[in-house]
């Protein structure tokens, strides 16, 4: 075999046009003598021009040789071989090679267009990826994809487009004209872009597509075309915020003693809990000095069912009582002995069950919405706690441990929590001591 030169990439590319042309002449002189619109006499010449174009194109790019065995070798393009190289092929007679290589181009070009027409649609191949996907997650997740597939892919020309149509240029049109439309920001359009990128990918492993074409796109550029999120808004609620929180709350006791909610929003001030673990919070999780935090409530979106399992943390942790969080349990506790509603969980819905947690962040929201106060919830609540008592010198470790939440790898590894229930006790005695002028002063 004689060693050939090796074709550069545009070199190739050239040649493969060409050779597409001519295949696709073939293919054609080959239809109209089906038929019957010309005589093999009349095309004969024509053919045979274009047989030797074609086997000339293929030798400039695949090795052409005869053994020393006096048989005849070339190659045949194959994924992941660079040319001159591929799958090896092998005839007895030069003649027999040539019909054999014409005969693949041919029936490739063939094979490519029944493919086109049949291959699966960019929607077809999301729901074959997410068969896959869906073992990997829980309900809430399967739900969380289901509502994003619904907000960026449902109804869009370019699901609809097999997947072997689609192109670099159609995925950054697509992906632009999205973010424009529905105003994504950075994160979402990550999201957005890693749910493409995956489709791409399982498409590719299944060979339902060869090229790669998202390959050369990255989400980092698409960044400065999202909506920019401002966070200059505080996220936590000053003294005066809370003052006017506390006085909405008296308004809620006055007008409706029973509604639990309520109560759930003004022992979130004074401990920062998250609401899912104060909906789920009984009397016997309280002792005189502290608060047993060791569950909270979970909804399954996806079948809507409630139920009640551990913390986000998966971990148990204690909260200081003291003498604010004491009353209010007590004001609670002979509200629900009044009106005959007693039960084991702190925030009742009235009828031996235990207030949902999208109660309370509704109540939340509307007491915001009817007093001006800008959003955030319980977990704007949250920040604030841990925001109070780390402006008091309390160490991050400390208040991680409180709050039940985790600070940054260095401090989660290297510094520890030295200080015992007495000393966390004392520290919310302190920063809860404000409240008590607070819930008078509107």
């Amino acid at each position: 075999m004689v060693a050939m030169i090796k074709l550069n990439d545009f070199e190739v590319i050239q040649c493969t046009n060409a050779l597409n042309v001519r295949i696709a002449t073939l293919r054609a002189l080959y239809q109209e003598l089906k038929a019957g619109i010309l005589s093999l006499t009349d095309m004969q010449e024509q053919i045979d021009m274009t047989k030797k174009q074609v086997l000339d194109l293929h030798k400039k790019m695949y090795n052409y040789w005869q053994g020393k065995n006096g048989k005849w070798y070339s190659y045949l393009p194959k994924e992941g071989v660079d040319k001159p190289k591929g799958k090896q092929i092998e005839s007895i007679s030069q003649e027999k090679l040539d019909n054999r290589i014409v005969e693949y181009y041919v029936n490739a070009e063939k094979e490519k267009k029944d493919q086109e027409n049949s291959c699966p649609t960019f929607l077809e191949v999301y729901y074959m990826w997410r068969k896959v996907k869906d073992l990997e997650l829980d309900d809430n997740s399967i739900y969380k994809y289901n509502t994003d597939c619904k907000r960026f892919f449902k109804g869009t020309e370019f699901t609809e487009t097999p997947i072997n149509q689609i192109n670099e240029n159609t995925i950054r049109r697509f992906i632009l004209e999205t973010i424009k439309e529905l105003e994504l920001c950075k994160e979402t359009c990550r999201k957005f872009y890693g749910y493409i990128k995956n489709v791409i990918r399982y498409a590719r492993i299944e060979k339902i597509i060869v090229e790669n074409p998202i390959e050369f796109l990255e989400a980092k550029d698409f960044s400065k075309h999202c909506v920019v999120v401002d966070r200059t808004e505080k996220g936590y609620y000053t003294d005066d915020e809370l003052a006017v929180i506390f006085k909405a709350l008296n308004g809620y006791y006055t007008s409706n003693p029973t509604y639990m909610p309520a109560y759930a929003i003004e022992l979130a001030i004074y401990t920062g809990m998250r609401v899912s673990e104060l909906s789920t919070l009984k009397w016997s999780d309280i002792t005189d000095s502290c608060i047993n935090i060791n569950k909270s409530a979970k909804h399954n979106r996806l079948k809507n069912e409630f139920s009640v399992g551990k913390t986000k943390t998966k971990k148990s942790r204690v909260y200081p009582n003291d003498e604010q969080i004491t009353k209010l349990l007590s004001k609670i506790k002979h509200i629900q002995t009044e009106y005959g509603i007693l039960c084991e969980w702190i925030f009742t819905d009235g009828n031996g069950g235990y207030t949902h947690a999208r109660n309370i962040t509704d109540c939340m929201t509307r007491l915001c919405r009817e007093n001006g106060l800008s959003g955030g919830g319980i977990t704007k609540l949250r920040k604030t706690t841990s925001s109070d008592l780390q402006s008091k010198g309390v160490p991050k470790s400390v208040v991680a441990s409180m709050l039940g939440h985790t600070t940054e790898v260095n401090e989660k590894y290297y510094t520890y929590d030295t200080s015992n229930l007495d000393e966390k006790q004392k520290i919310i005695q302190e920063r809860n001591a404000k409240f008590k002028n607070l819930a008078h002063t509107r």
